[in-house]
C-alpha cells in the first residue's frame, strides 16, 4: 500500500465514529437540525416550506442550522432534498454547547 492509501485509511478510521454519530437521524422530529446541501442551492426556501427557520449565518458553504416547533419538521425537510438533515443538538454538544 502506498503512503497516501495508508493515510486515507487512517483518516477514515479516526473520523468514522464522529461521522456516524453526526449522521444519525435527529432523535426528535423537531427542534434544532443541521441542513447540509450543495452551496449552489437555496436552503432558506425548503426550510421555510418544512415549517422552520434558519439560525445564525446564512453564508456557510454547505450547512445551515435550522429550528422549528413543528413535530414533522425534520421529516418534511428531509423530503425537500438536502444531502443530510442531522441532529443539531448532537453537533452543538460536540462544540461544548449544552441546554
Amino acid at each position: 500500500m502506498s503512503n497516501l492509501s495508508l493515510t486515507l485509511f487512517a483518516l477514515a478510521m479516526v473520523l468514522a465514529g464522529p461521522l456516524l454519530t453526526l449522521a444519525a437521524l435527529p432523535s426528535a422530529s423537531h427542534g434544532l437540525v443541521l441542513v447540509l446541501s450543495p452551496p449552489w442551492t437555496d436552503r432558506e426556501a425548503p426550510i421555510a416550506r418544512a415549517g422552520g427557520h434558519g439560525l445564525g449565518t446564512r453564508i456557510s458553504s454547505l450547512g445551515t442550522l435550522a429550528q422549528a416547533d413543528n413535530a414533522e419538521f425534520a421529516t418534511r425537510l428531509r423530503a425537500t432534498g438536502p444531502f443530510l438533515v442531522l441532529d443539531g443538538r448532537a453537533i452543538a454538544a460536540l462544540c461544548g454547547v449544552t441546554g
